[in-house]
């Protein structure tokens, strides 16, 4: 090929050099081929193949990311964009449901889906699988790799995937709203993040500070020998609902009360009272790229010094100043961690794990798409399984509230560093402090974890 042939270089994001950061090669981590994001829709009515191929392909043009390889073995690592392509769709048709309902059916195809793999070498970093029960009523699967796309990118697709559906159906062009490229997001942030107000507030915030870490069980392996496991556990709307009400009464939020019972945890856990824990941000603070897929997702390490505290309800209010001020301040984690590395080198210890909390609640909340007749988009019900999604590294907690009020969540680690009584007595832990907070906010924090 001529030079003047080549593919452009363009470089990295920050959220794509901190995963690079991370890189186990292509067997593991954040571009191994478990690192995996899936949506499911139902749809209702006759669904039609060309249309959906069609709309499918349309993503691939619209949102370059989607064939967009992150080329990491050069100095520096740097992002090529590839011409469209084809989204492969198979389309499947299900035997006659006995036995079980359709819903469960759709939960274990999910499960399913997820165990699969995908090369984050190879475009497109888009699948999709089409189940039929019959003429009229079918569930979409769509899978995307997760070193290009967050949970809100995934909300952007099925969106955009809906508009273009129709628009094809209808020959008129698609409704859709401007939105700029990912490689423009990623020249924009290096631009603009010399911050310098920024950075003074994290060299004041992370003096002297240290990251939580977990003891784990069983060391730390030089190479994990299987994928990460999921432990499921979930919390009343009762109890979600006093959360609520103490939220309310801190002005705060309901993930801020949330975090606070992780920060008595993790104390219980460790001993610390200094508790740095990094939170999983969605990252779209400029408006300009809310309608781009990409991965925008930030870590932002939360420290709040709990020993003052006298109550729960202290440790909220310590935790709402904490997540304000720095949400005010964010930057990308890299910058962050390469600007003041000594806060992280507690995750040098083979011994312990990192503990990572996520809680990034949907930007459009319930929406039917223009598939078919109409679809919707199928929320998963999590399910203990043997293995699961790849992460990055370390502990993940996934907090999801339900339309009924209360909480389900998930904390994916792996069995070469913990056992499995040891996670279900973290998520045991949580809600016992939950649940005791919330009925008297004003007890002694150090006793919450023996009440009930």
């Amino acid at each position: 090929m001529a030079h003047d042939q080549e593919p452009k270089r363009y470089p990295l994001s920050f959220p794509q050099e901190w995963l690079a950061t991370m890189d186990k090669g292509d067997d593991g981590g954040p571009f191994g081929p478990r690192y995996l994001i899936v949506a499911a829709l139902r749809i209702t009515g006759p669904v039609d193949l060309a249309v959906l191929q069609g709309a499918l392909d349309d993503l691939v043009v619209r949102h370059e990311l989607l064939r967009t390889l992150v080329v990491r073995d050069a100095d520096p690592p740097y992002q090529v964009v590839c011409p469209p392509c084809q989204v492969p769709l198979e389309v499947r048709s299900l035997p006659p449901v006995t036995g079980k309902s359709s819903d469960m059916v759709i939960q274990e195809l999910i499960v399913e889906v997820e165990a699969g793999t995908m090369s984050a070498r190879e475009v497109p970093m888009l699948r999709a699988l089409l189940c039929r029960f019959d003429d009229r009523d079918s569930a979409l699967f769509l899978t995307v790799h997760h070193s290009v796309s967050d949970g809100w990118s995934v909300q952007v697709i099925l969106r955009d995937l809906g508009a273009c559906y129709a628009a094809r159906v209808s020959g008129a062009p698609p409704k859709l709203p401007q939105m700029r490229q990912y490689r423009e997001y990623a020249q924009w942030q290096r631009a603009s993040t010399a911050d310098a107000e920024a950075l003074r507030y994290w060299a004041r915030k992370l003096d002297g500070a240290r990251e939580t870490v977990l003891p784990n069980d069983h060391g730390h392996p030089e190479r994990y020998s299987r994928p990460y496991s999921l432990h499921v556990f979930a919390i009343e709307a009762d109890t979600m609902a006093g959360a609520a009400a103490l939220a309310n009464a801190t002005r705060s939020t309901l993930f801020m009360v949330m975090l606070s019972a992780i920060y008595v945890l993790a104390s219980q856990l460790t001993g610390a009272t200094d508790l740095v824990v990094p939170v999983i941000t969605a990252g779209r603070d400029e408006l300009a790229f809310h309608n781009t897929v990409g991965l925008f997702l930030n870590v932002l390490p939360l420290r709040t010094e709990i020993a003052d505290c006298a109550s729960f309800r202290d440790v909220v209010m310590g935790t709402r100043e904490t997540f304000i001020d720095a949400m005010a301040h964010e930057l990308p984690i890299g910058v962050i961690e390469q600007a003041f590395p000594d806060y992280i080198r507690s995750r040098q210890d083979p011994r312990m794990s990192q503990l990572l909390i996520s809680n990034n609640p949907s930007q459009y909340g319930e929406m039917t798409f223009p598939i078919a007749e109409g679809a919707t988009e199928i929320g998963e019900q999590l399910l203990d399984e043997a293995v699961s999604r790849d992460i990055p590294s370390g502990t993940a907690w996934y907090l999801s509230a339900q339309p009924d009020g209360a909480l389900t969540g998930g904390v994916h680690f792996n069995l070469d560093e913990f056992g499995e009584r040891t996670a279900a007595g973290w998520t045991s832990g949580f809600k016992r402090i939950m649940t005791s907070a919330v009925r008297d906010p004003d007890q002694d924090w150090r006793q919450l974890w023996h009440r009930t």
